[in-house]
C-alpha cells in the first residue's frame, strides 16, 4: 500500500506516512495537519523550549530544545544510553531539527559528547515539569474529545473521579562513583536517585515526577509527594481527585496537604504505623458484614477479594481521633489459589478521607487494587522494557533527565493507543520518521 503524503510546518518537503502506521494514528495525524492545528503539532516543541538553557551564550551551536527533542525521539526507538542516542542523532537528527526549523543553514549535527553534556547539565525539575505538562495537556485534549463525541452520540460521558497512584522508584545504577567515599556509599545502596511519580489509573499516563532530595534519598518520599501534589494542583489535576498511596506515604502532613488542596486520599496502613495499624486491627470487623466480594480468574490463579468498611465518624476505641480527616476504615482480604493448588491469604488495612456518599465499597476496593497499576504499568515497564535497571548513567542530572525522557516516550506510546510497549518501541525503531509523528513534531 502506498504511503500518503502529509504537510509539515514551514517550507519542508512533505513527510511520507509509513505504510505500517496504525490506522488510528495516521487518521489523527492527517486530520490535525489538514486543520492546521498548530497547538497539536508544536506542543512538545513549546514544552521543551520552556526548559531553561543554563549554558553560557558564547559558543552555543545547537538549541537546547532541539537536543532534548532528539533525545526524546531516540528514547522512543528504545535507546538506553548516550551512545545509542548519539547514533540515532547521527542517522535521523537532521529531520528533528528541520521540523523544529532550528538549522536552516545545515550546520553539523550535535555529536554524542554534546548530547551527553546537555542531558547531564539540563535543569532536571524543569524537564520533568515540561514532560508532565505536555502529557497532561494531550491527555486532557483526548478526554475532552471523547466527552464531546459521547455527547454527540447521546451517550453519557464518564463522570467518574480522576484516580492517581503515587509511588516511589529508585534508579539502581544512578549512584555516583567518582570518589572512594561515593563507591563505598554506592556499595551500601546509598547515593541513588529516587523518584516519586503520579500515575493516572485509567489512562496509564504519568502526570508528574519529582526527585527526592539527594540527602534524604528514599526517606524523602513524603516531602517529594507534597511537592508533586503542589505541581499537580497548579495544573488543575488535584481538586476532586482520589490519590492512592502505599504504606510508606501514610503521613499526617501529606494527608492534610491533600485535603487542603481539595483532593481525597486512600492510605494503606502497615507496620510502619504500628499504633494506627494495631487500632485498625482491633476494630470490631467480625460484627461488620462483607460490603463487596469480587472473584477473578487469570494469570494461572483464582483470586477472591472481600472488603469490609467501618465508618470512623461513628466509631471510637476511646483513644481519640484515628487519623486526621479519615472518614472510613477498610479491611480487604485476598484469598488466592495458584495453578498448583496452593492457597495464600493476605489482609490489607487502609483508611480514606472519602465517606459513604463519595464512593461505594466496591469502588473503594477497585481503587485500592488499581494502585498497583503504577508498579506494572510504569515501574516494571521502565525497569525491564526500557532497561532502566541496567542503566549505568550516574553523572550530574543525567539519571533524572534520562528517566524523564523514558517517561515521555512511555506517555507518548500510551497516548497514541499502544498497549504493547515493547512492540511500540520496535515499530518506532524500524520506521525512521514515526517518532516525529508520534510526538507531533512533523
Amino acid at each position: 500500500m502506498a504511503s500518503s503524503p502529509a504537510r509539515v510546518p514551514g517550507d519542508q518537503p512533505p513527510v511520507a506516512l509509513p505504510a505500517d502506521l496504525p490506522a488510528h494514528l495516521s487518521a489523527s495525524l492527517v486530520t490535525d495537519l489538514d486543520e492546521g492545528d498548530a497547538a497539536t503539532t508544536s506542543s512538545l516543541a513549546a514544552a521543551l523550549a520552556a526548559v531553561p538553557d543554563t549554558r553560557h551564550r558564547r559558543g552555543r551551536r545547537h538549541e537546547l530544545s532541539g537536543m532534548l527533542a532528539i533525545g526524546a525521539c531516540a528514547c522512543l526507538t528504545g535507546a538506553t544510553s548516550y551512545v545509542a542516542i548519539g547514533e540515532w542523532a547521527a542517522a535521523q537528527g537532521q529531520a528533528v531539527l528541520d521540523c523544529l526549523d532550528q538549522q536552516p543553514r545545515r550546520r553539523a549535527l550535535p555529536c554524542e559528547s554534546t548530547l551527553r553534556r546537555c542531558l547531564q547539565d539540563t535543569d532536571a525539575p524543569a524537564l520533568d515539569a515540561a514532560v508532565a505538562g505536555w502529557a497532561g495537556t494531550r491527555l486532557a485534549a483526548q478526554q475532552a474529545a471523547a466527552a464531546h463525541a459521547a455527547d454527540r452520540l447521546l451517550a453519557p460521558a464518564n463522570a467518574g473521579r480522576r484516580v492517581i497512584a503515587v509511588d516511589g522508584k529508585t534508579l539502581r545504577g544512578s549512584a555516583p562513583r567518582s570518589t572512594p567515599e561515593q563507591v563505598a556509599a554506592a556499595a551500601r545502596g546509598g547515593g541513588r536517585t529516587h523518584l516519586v511519580a503520579g500515575y493516572d489509573h485509567a489512562s496509564g499516563v504519568t502526570l508528574g515526577q519529582v526527585a527526592c532530595s539527594a540527602e534524604t534519598g528514599k526517606g524523602g518520599e513524603v516531602a517529594a509527594a507534597v511537592t508533586l501534589a503542589a505541581a499537580l494542583d497548579s495544573r488543575g489535576l488535584l481538586a476532586g481527585s482520589v490519590i492512592t498511596f502505599d504504606a510508606g506515604f501514610t503521613a499526617r502532613e501529606l494527608a492534610a496537604d491533600l485535603r487542603a488542596r481539595g483532593a481525597h486520599w486512600i492510605l494503606r496502613v502497615r507496620g510502619n504505623q504500628k499504633t494506627l495499624h494495631a487500632r485498625l486491627k482491633a476494630l470490631p470487623w467480625k460484627d461488620v458484614p462483607e460490603a463487596a466480594r469480587v472473584r477473578s480468574v487469570g494469570h494461572g490463579r483464582i483470586e477472591t477479594r472481600t472488603i469490609r468498611v467501618i465508618d470512623l465518624d461513628g466509631s471510637s476505641d476511646g483513644r481519640g481521633e484515628f487519623f486526621p480527616a479519615a472518614r472510613q476504615a477498610l479491611k480487604l482480604v485476598r484469598r488466592r489459589r495458584d495453578r498448583h493448588g496452593r492457597w495464600s491469604v493476605q489482609t490489607v488495612y487502609a483508611i480514606t478521607s472519602l465517606d459513604a456518599n463519595d464512593a461505594d465499597p466496591a469502588q473503594l476496593a477497585c481503587w485500592v487494587r488499581g494502585h498497583w497499576s503504577i508498579e506494572a504499568g510504569l515501574h516494571w515497564v521502565r525497569d525491564v522494557t526500557l532497561a532502566e535497571d541496567h542503566s549505568q548513567i550516574r553523572t550530574a542530572n543525567g539519571p533524572q533527565n534520562l528517566a524523564a525522557l523514558r517517561t515521555l516516550a512511555l506517555n507518548a506510546l500510551r497516548l497514541t493507543g499502544h498497549t504493547n510497549i515493547a512492540a511500540g518501541l520496535r515499530q518506532h525503531a524500524r520506521t525512521p520518521l514515526l517518532p516525529l509523528i508520534t510526538f507531533g513534531l512533523a
